[in-house]
């Protein structure tokens, strides 16, 4: 073959592979190969888009045209358009994305304005815009701004938006309660009276979302077409009622259940009718039936004490206050994903029985050094004897959990021709119900004659992430967080622990060293203070130059741990590196080894 013949074949072989690699990156078919599938929709959000019938509009607003724009703002911006090609292509064609650059000063700016995005501003003064403006007809929801802290519920961010375009009216929460959520009806105001009482703010925020249908206890049964149902403190329900409860549960629709075995705000009350010459009423709730059914053990005698995560006022500490932060937080879940504070007074355990059908995800955890005291023993104990009193647990204890799966009817015996005898169910249960009052989690204060409402701690949050989930679609639950897109360097995290754990040795056995040099010093001065004159023996000397060579030997190993710590990361870098800019040609000659022995065969 002539020069120019090979010239023209290693021509030819680089043009079919452009030409390959631009077919392929054509075709409507990807390959997710990371661990998590973070960019493959969840079977939750193809159900979800599979039940649309109309066609959804979706405007994705991304600043791209600035410059000087950060590099994690442009990676983040191209991770959510290609999230939203997937649901375009899922959608089948339901979904029209249109990707839209609001410029400074230009027409797509103020529509991005006006449609109530909101941009941020970066150091050098630009304003950037990444929101998302949904639409259905007449119904619109608006995304503001994606949020790189949210990444991992990305796809949960994007579904959320779509199915409440989805929705005419707001969805019906059926509420059974015994606590005093809805202020006493207004009465006339007379000279002195206080101002009158306002609503909890848990309900009226629910109200916002929710069409709200008050639930009697002694109903038979629940209003037909409820889509959330909320049992907060429930006491002195009638055994139908907690039968059509059952039956609603076995349905698949969701249940919030709020129980408590020791009310603060009833026992309260209770010293208040005391005094009055009343019969305080007992203050714990139970449903014993549907927790055994569901496969849950609750001791309404027990609460729970924790020596960790116990709330302290000042000089004193309330053993049976806890508030759970950081690793007491299920984090994996998205209502408690930025839960950091949620105060729970007097709360009980709950347990997954062994042989529970069900599936149980703590919310909620005590600490290791977390016990139990009897219910009743804190209506007369001094808060300083209850720490004390309480009988440690082997384990960390579970106060709030999401239970899922099948579950049996607790009403077997039961005559009904409708009656369902097993299902699917979806209940989030809290062993605690003074957390949603106003005065254990918000602070009503004045400003300028307005009433506002500063939240004390997150409890409020809980409450309404986890209804506004249960609430939401079947399909919108099942959406879990996914790992982000930025993966932490594993080899280099245990280089460094390893390195670590080396420096850490050699710094306890030469501190022992020099603390036994010290000791031997200050034996000395000791011996010389007597005299009453201090002055330098060639003993003092030798220990001193001994102590300062030590320290100098300890800095120096140090330094070569260090140094060979950041030769093995270079090391792993530079080999990475190179597979990454050798594999795409080395995949060529490869395939041109391959394609000239098939043809040299033929």
């Amino acid at each position: 073959m002539t020069l120019s013949k090979k010239i023209f074949a290693a021509v030819l072989v680089l043009i079919n592979f452009v030409l390959l690699h631009y077919i392929v990156s054509s075709l409507p078919i990807r390959f997710d190969f990371t661990q998590e599938g973070i960019y493959t929709l969840s079977d939750s959000t193809e159900n979800m888009l599979a039940k649309l019938e109309e066609p959804v509009s979706v405007e994705f607003y991304s600043s791209k045209s600035i410059a000087d724009l950060p590099a994690w703002f442009k990676n983040f911006s191209d991770r959510v358009e290609q999230m939203m090609e997937q649901y375009e292509k899922a959608s089948g064609g339901l979904i029209k994305l249109k990707v839209i650059d609001p410029k400074p000063d230009s027409p797509e700016e103020e529509r991005a304005i006006a449609a109530g995005l909101n941009g941020t501003e970066l150091p050098n003064g630009d304003r950037v815009f990444l929101g998302m403006v949904v639409a259905q007809g007449e119904t619109e929801t608006i995304h503001p701004f994606f949020n790189w802290d949210r990444e991992t519920f990305l796809e949960y961010d994007i579904s959320k938006a779509i199915y409440e375009t989805q929705l005419i009216t707001k969805p019906r929460l059926g509420l059974i309660t015994s606590l005093p959520l809805k202020a006493p009806p207004a009465m006339p105001m007379m000279p002195g009276q206080q101002q009158q009482q306002s609503d909890q703010i848990i309900l009226s925020q629910l109200e916002t979302q929710f069409e709200i249908v008050e639930v009697d206890p002694s109903e038979s049964a629940l209003p037909a077409d409820l889509d959330l149902l909320a049992l907060i403190h429930p006491k002195n329900l009638s055994e139908d009622l907690q039968y059509s409860i059952d039956q609603y549960a076995l349905s698949g629709k969701p249940v919030f259940l709020s129980l408590d075995p020791s009310s603060v705000m009833e026992r309260e009350q209770g010293r208040q009718q005391m005094m009055m010459g009343q019969m305080s009423q007992p203050t714990p709730s139970d449903l014993p039936e549907l927790l055994a059914a569901w496969g849950i053990e609750y001791d309404v005698s027990q609460v729970l004490t924790d020596q960790t995560n116990s709330l302290s006022q000042g000089r004193f500490t309330q053993p049976a206050w806890l508030i759970f932060r950081n690793e007491f937080v299920n984090r994996d879940l998205l209502p408690s994903s930025e839960l950091d504070g949620v105060l729970l007074l007097e709360a009980g355990q709950l347990k997954h029985a062994a042989d529970a059908t069900t599936a149980w995800e703590p919310i909620l955890t005590t600490s290791a050094d977390s016990g139990q005291v009897q219910s009743m023993m804190l209506q007369f104990s001094d808060p300083s004897q209850i720490g004390r009193q309480a009988e440690p647990l082997s384990e960390p204890a579970t106060v709030a959990g999401l239970l899922t799966g099948e579950a049996q009817t607790a009403f077997p015996e039961r005559e009904d021709d409708n009656k369902k005898s097993s299902g699917n169910i979806t209940v989030f249960i809290i062993a605690d119900s003074d957390f949603l009052l106003d005065q254990f989690s918000v602070q009503r204060v004045n400003f300028l004659g307005m009433q506002q409402v500063q939240k004390l701690n997150d409890n409020q949050d809980l409450a309404n992430n986890f209804i506004e989930y249960l609430g939401g679609s079947r399909d919108l639950i099942g959406i879990r967080g996914k790992a982000g897109a930025s993966r932490p360097f594993d080899v280099v995290q245990r280089m460094e622990a390893e390195a670590q754990k080396l420096y850490q040795a050699k710094l306890e056995v030469v501190e022992a060293e020099l603390q036994e040099t010290n000791q031997k010093l200050s034996q000395i001065l000791s011996e010389q203070t007597g005299s009453g004159i201090i002055y330098a023996t060639p003993e003092m000397e030798e220990l001193i130059a001994e102590n300062q060579k030590k320290q100098a030997e300890l800095k120096s190993q140090i330094r070569e741990i260090r140094s060979g710590l950041r030769q093995g990361i270079d090391r792993l870098g530079n080999t990475i590196g190179a597979l990454n800019l050798l594999w795409a040609p080395l995949g060529l000659l490869a395939f041109a080894l391959l394609f000239n022995r098939m043809r040299k065969s033929n």
